[in-house]
């Protein structure tokens, strides 16, 4: 899978040498570049646009600020390189409060400091997916834990209840044959429907198994309750 890099910048010249030399050492670099925020705009908007690996982004642009992109948060969760040839000293801290991952001036970018800065912000951005990942994954495994203990909790009421009258009519010596039958269907139902919940109440608690490429989970079987006599 290739690295994809934006590039927003309107130097041309800068646009050029920014490539040669991320090509270096990115051999299966994809860019997208513009020259303007507004052309940048409407790329970022597309449904289908990209998670970027890299995002270069220039402050002083024809129709604004590099930090006024950055503000609008299309950028969350990915490395932005902000670059500029400006070297007020407010600018670096105002790129940086906006939201750049890191700010350079335009000259370092042909020093040999500029390899491992990137390739640095590149796994750094990447480790910090993960556990962003791994974050999430483990609030949906909590919030279904609790939504899988709490049906157990609304079924197991009533179904108590279903099963004490079932076993009630099936041991009244006043129930038809067929009354008794249907009793015993009930009942066997409702502990097959007990046995599946607290099956998936344990699957639940236990942690995945990784084999090959595939995450599995424990399922439920839907026979050992009727093995047992």
């Amino acid at each position: 899978m290739g690295r994809h890099v934006l590039i927003i910048d309107d130097d041309s010249s800068f646009r050029k040498l920014l490539e040669r030399r991320l090509k270096l050492f990115i051999s299966d670099m994809e860019v997208s570049s513009f020259e303007t925020l507004t052309n940048a705009r409407e790329f970022l908007r597309a449904p289908d646009k990209v998670e970027f690996d890299l995002v270069v982004l220039d402050q002083h642009l024809p129709d604004g600020h590099g930090a006024d992109l950055l503000g609008e948060g299309w950028f969350e969760g990915m490395a932005v390189l902000s670059v500029s040839s400006d070297n007020s000293p407010e600018v670096p801290g105002s790129l940086m409060q906006a939201g750049a991952t890191f700010f350079l001036s335009k000259e370092a970018v042909a020093e040999p400091l500029f390899k491992p800065l990137v390739l640095g912000l590149i796994d750094r951005n990447k480790l910090q997916r993960e556990l962003h990942k791994a974050k999430a994954d483990r609030d949906r495994a909590e919030t279904v834990k609790t939504l899988v203990a709490t049906l157990r909790h609304e079924i197991n009421n009533p179904l108590g209840a279903v099963l004490g009258a079932a076993y009630l009519l099936r041991s009244s010596a006043n129930a038809s044959e067929e009354q008794k039958q249907a009793a015993e269907l009930v009942e066997a139902s409702g502990k097959r429907i007990k046995h599946v919940l607290d099956e998936l109440c344990h699957a639940v608690a236990v942690e995945p198994v990784q084999k090959a490429s595939h995450t599995v989970f424990q399922i439920p079987g839907d026979k050992p309750w009727e093995l047992k006599k």
